[in-house]
């Protein structure tokens, strides 16, 4: 690749090019500079504002420099910055008024983003014929160098997570109001992944102030920018575009730039590398499209059909909140087993009973496949006693989130929008109050002074929601900046819960004001575990927090190797916990040192359960598990041919659970063996509740189950 082809083309700063500091560097970028009749960079240790001072040169473009500053502001500490160098190649003083006022309204609405994916601007100011934008250092390396080192195609896995990363941040972009902010030069080289492993996206192209303004002046880079952009429109769509001509790049290793634009078609991207998957490459065409109409509708479309396809590779259920994506789980078999069996009056008409040796009546057991007991795992036999339906209760859309019992009623939330209050004995219909988007969390019971009971629950909308809950009148809302799938967990007269805006919160249930928020690296939707002080809490960008309660200081953070989305549990001085990474995790709380870890065959989203000193959970491969906690040591593991997120619970010696199969099993807690089970209509990813010896559980069949135990 051409050094000088690429300058002409990239238009704009490379922050983060992974330079080292070279005076060769900024003497080459002075000769280019001088040939181009500019002036020359700026030299080491030149102090801007009597307060920036000069490093090194880190990128640059044909219109600005990037520099590595530091900011002596700071005087007990070194802050180290990036100052983006501009220039302003107009004469007449009228239009250099105004560039410098247009300069000046894009600073702001810049300096007023918040996201993590976003580098944060801390100043502006102008001197002369030049303009700096002083923001966040990244320390890491961009995507092209990542795939210029590899000299091949990139792994599809990580293309893909970065893609969803990428949406994340478009579609914060995007939402912005009073109108969309379009970034317009989506690229490698524009993509920076951190030292800490965090995705950025990087220069904005606030340079484009300074251009002549000329009816039709494209910006961004050739090959990666859509049709309409060369002719100056610049819309949501576009970005969408060069999006799929980034993940194209980084997917085949062929250059867009070196190509004839827009012939994508030509280069599938299955036949530049055998390795992609069919679905990988029709979301990357679809967002090649040259006419808008044809892309996708917008980065949220693109993002959840990138979710669907990873969730298809983990081997995991996905919920969306226009219903379930289980993608791989084949429930067609589940509905044929149930379809073969004869009805008979008075059992469940999808089965087919018999009676056992000891009278006990008997039914099969439908499921996607027949699992067999081999190297001392346990399978679910062809036949088992069905438990006993008290009452169910249908909602009009999926139930994903754990029902709470408190006292004579039963709560839940569903993807209808709606929480709801039921009688725990009869299922009868209590009150419902709406929310504007699904509910997988689940909620909890708090009491504010006056002896006011409040239902507490996050929402898919942004919200936290503070409910009555004897009539369902809303008392308080808390709004977040992401939607909250995190359940709720309450301490004294504060409930924490995390949010996909990569938050955990601290809020005051006597108000719904926030008592402090803690940021990590990516999304989160584990639930807040309390014990001895501290929150246990695990998040998308790998990490399992322990923070301090009364400020959420981080106390420690223990590394895995992928997401956690299931919540820990604490006992002994452990703290227990499931990794997407396939691995089980058990962790001083302390230190939060490793003391032992398990691996299963597939991620895990199942949370933990402890007793009697024993450890439960379940995983993706179709298994649950149990462990010694202390020693480490499986005990037993259960097969049941299907994907097990809901998280057990352990009452009169039994663990119940649900599974993707569609069944509740009741599990002898010491030895594993099945008592009894439950068909429903669709897979379970919540978990149960249990009270006054009855399972409460929601299925992804829109119904609430009472069950007998």
């Amino acid at each position: 690749m051409q050094p000088n082809k690429l300058l002409k083309k990239i238009g704009t700063g490379q922050l983060g090019k992974d330079v080292k500091p070279r005076d060769d560097q900024t003497s080459q970028l002075d000769s280019l500079r001088n040939s181009l009749g500019t002036t020359s960079t700026m030299s080491r240790g030149h102090v801007l504002q009597g307060r920036y001072e000069i490093e090194q040169v880190v990128g640059y473009g044909g219109m600005s420099t990037v520099y590595r500053a530091r900011d002596m502001r700071f005087t007990q500490t070194v802050r180290v910055c990036a100052v983006k160098e501009m220039f302003d190649m107009s004469t007449d003083p009228a239009a250099r008024r105004d560039k410098m006022q247009r300069f000046e309204m894009e600073a702001n609405i810049l300096a007023k983003l918040n996201h993590a994916s976003i580098p944060k601007i801390y100043d502006f100011f102008g001197d002369n014929d030049r303009f700096f934008l002083v923001l966040e250092y990244v320390d890491g390396k961009n995507l092209e160098s990542l795939l210029e080192a590899a000299n091949s195609p990139l792994d599809e896995r990580d293309v893909l997570e970065w893609a969803i990363k990428l949406c994340e941040v478009l579609s914060y972009l995007h939402n912005q109001k009073p109108g969309p902010i379009i970034f317009r030069d989506m690229k490698p080289s524009n993509v920076m992944l951190n030292n800490d492993g965090r995705l950025m996206l990087i220069d904005f192209g606030i340079a484009k102030v300074f251009l002549d303004d000329k009816k039709g002046t494209m910006i961004g880079t050739e090959g990666y920018s859509p049709p309409e952009q060369y002719k100056g429109i610049g819309q949501p769509a576009g970005d969408i575009y060069a999006l799929g001509a980034t993940m194209h790049h980084l997917l085949t290793n062929s250059d867009p730039r070196l190509e004839i634009p827009f012939t994508f078609h030509e280069r599938m991207p299955k036949t530049l590398n055998p390795k992609i998957s069919p679905e990988m490459e029709a979301i990357v065409m679809k967002a090649l499209e040259f006419s808008i109409e044809d892309r996708w509708k917008n980065v949220e479309e693109m993002k959840a059909a990138l979710v669907r396809f990873q969730y298809k590779l983990s081997g995991l259920v996905e919920a969306t909140s226009h219903g379930t994506h289980a993608l791989n789980l084949d429930m067609s078999k589940v509905a044929e087993a149930k379809l073969n069996a004869t009805p008979t009056p008075g059992t469940n008409p999808t089965i087919r009973p018999h009676t056992g040796t000891d009278g006990t009546k008997m039914v099969p057991v439908a499921r996607p496949g027949q699992a067999s007991a081999k190297d001392g795992i346990l399978s679910v036999p062809e036949y088992l006693p069905q438990a006993k339906l008290l009452w169910d209760f249908k909602v009009e859309e999926e139930i994903r989130a754990t029902p709470l019992v408190y006292g004579n009623s039963i709560f839940i939330g569903s993807y209808d929008t709606n929480i709801y209050a039921l009688d725990a004995k009869n299922g009868s219909f209590l009150w419902k109050t709406p929310t504007s988007a699904g509910i997988s969390s689940s909620p909890c019971i708090a009491e504010i002074p006056g002896g006011t009971q409040l239902l507490i629950v996050g929402s898919e909308d942004h919200k936290l929601y503070a409910l009555e809950i004897q009539k369902g009148q809303q008392m308080w809302d808390f709004q977040a900046q992401g939607p909250i799938r995190s359940s709720p967990r309450l301490y004294q007269s504060y409930v924490f819960f995390g949010s996909d805006d990569n938050h955990v919160y601290g809020v005051d249930i006597r108000g719904g004001k926030a008592l402090w928020k803690q940021r990590t690296l990516g999304r989160v939707r584990s639930s807040p575990t309390i014990a001895n002080g501290c929150i246990y809490i695990g998040s998308e960008d790998r990490k399992l927090y322990s923070l301090e309660i009364s400020r959420g200081n981080i106390n420690w953070k223990f590394d895995t190797l992928n997401s956690i989305v299931s919540t820990p549990a604490v006992a002994d001085g452990y703290v227990y916990i499931g990794s997407e990474d396939s691995n089980f995790y058990c962790i001083d709380t302390q230190n939060g040192f490793l003391v032992w870890k398990a691996k299963t065959g597939k991620p895990i989203r199942s949370s933990p359960s402890f007793h009697n000193g024993k450890v439960y959970f379940g995983s993706g491969d179709g298994m649950l598990y149990c462990y010694d906690a202390k020693r480490g040591a499986k005990l037993w593991a259960f097969n049941t041919e299907s994907q097990i997120v809901s998280s057990p619970r352990v009452a009169n010696g039994l663990v119940f659970f649900g599974a993707a199969d569609g069944n509740i099993y009741a599990l002898d807690a010491d030895k594993g063996d099945a008592k009894w089970f439950y068909p429903t209509g669709n897979a379970i990813v919540c978990s149960p509740a249990i009270a006054n010896d009855t399972l409460y559980i929601g299925s992804l069949d829109n119904r609430l189950y009472a069950i007998a135990i």
